[in-house]
């Protein structure tokens, strides 16, 4: 993608405490694997039908992004919550975010791959891959 990269806006709307919390670890480990966070696409989202706020991130740099399709190639998940979802996928499992299994652990998990250069795919419902 060639010329300045969009700015986006992480002010729009109040995120939860889990939201929150896996923001502030994706955005710290970006920064502290020597990544800038503004070289990813980020928002503050409001679910359509639910209206639930969450955080949304693309996997992918903003730079290795199809023009045509931006988030939909970046892999882009929403945090909520309780669950992570991936944001243009249908038919996937969400990830819980629990007292078990925290936002920063989910953030941990996704950041790992962010720096690897790779990405967490979304998995398919078993009864959706049936049909």
């Amino acid at each position: 993608m060639k010329g300045k990269l969009p700015e986006f806006d992480l002010t729009a709307k109040e995120l939860g405490s889990n939201a929150q919390a896996f923001c502030d670890h994706i955005c710290a480990g970006l920064e502290a694997g020597g990544f800038n966070p503004k070289d990813y696409p980020m928002s503050i989202v409001a679910d359509d039908v639910t209206k639930e706020v969450g955080f949304l991130i693309g996997q992918v740099p903003l730079s290795e992004m199809c023009e045509e399709h931006m988030l939909k190639t970046s892999e882009a998940i929403v945090c909520y919550e309780d669950r992570i979802a991936w944001h243009f996928e249908e038919n996937t499992a969400c990830m819980s975010v629990s007292e078990r299994q925290p936002a920063s652990m989910c953030a941990v998990l996704f950041l790992g791959a962010i720096l690897t250069g790779k990405t967490v795919p979304a998995q398919i419902l078993q009864e959706c891959e049936d049909e």
